[in-house]
């Protein structure tokens, strides 16, 4: 069944666009189960640090402590396996919610770029054959109008979502399956004077 995303509101948004926990929890996205220590290292940032701001993402449920692995001393955190975002016209519309989801836009980007950044720099030689072949950057620019552009997303998301369960995230058992990272962006462009136009007619109805 696909899981409900969660619409963030004001407090959320703008706990989870401190640039600090943005990247912890995109840490814990992209590579899995972590704990303070190693994510501190990762991120260049004391253990005391990530700690704090680790569980005020526990607090507002972003994240949840892996139960069974580490031991009193060192807890194992993971992302909470549910998507998040800031909700468009059903999220808050006040200047600092817009600002917020501005934020967290961009946090969410940096981080996608970072992703792709890390493919390109590797080293294409040392994927197998299969990795090398399913890798896919790529473009495509449509003509459509809004509720076309709606239903292709949904189309999308429907067909991610059909392939999300076919293995437990944070199973690395199967030596033949690795996180994947997707990345769908879908937006208007605004590059002529007619598309101006267009957008003041509709702010003025």
């Amino acid at each position: 069944m696909p899981r409900e995303p969660r619409v963030l509101d004001l407090p959320s948004m703008k706990a989870l666009s401190h640039p600090l926990r943005s990247q912890l929890f995109n840490e814990l996205a992209a590579h899995g189960p972590a704990t303070a220590t190693s994510l501190a290292a990762k991120v260049g940032e004391s253990t005391g640090s990530t700690s704090y701001h680790l569980r005020q993402l526990e607090r507002l449920g972003f994240i949840e402590e892996v139960e069974g692995r580490g031991n009193g001393r060192e807890r194992w955190w993971r992302r909470v396996p549910v998507a998040v975002h800031s909700g468009g016209t059903d999220g808050p519309q006040s200047a600092a919610g817009i600002a917020a989801a501005r934020l967290l836009a961009s946090n969410s980007n940096e981080f996608s770029e970072q992703m792709i950044r890390e493919f390109i720099a590797r080293d294409q030689e040392t994927m197998s054959p299969g990795w090398r072949d399913a890798a896919d950057l790529s473009v495509a620019i449509l003509r459509l109008t809004p509720a076309e552009l709606r239903e292709l997303m949904d189309a999308v998301h429907g067909v991610i979502e059909s392939f999300r369960d076919r293995h437990v995230l944070d199973d690395a058992s199967d030596p033949d399956t690795s996180r994947v990272f997707i990345r769908t962006a879908a937006v208007p462009i605004f590059d002529d004077e007619r598309d101006d136009d267009r957008r003041d007619g509709q702010d003025g109805s």
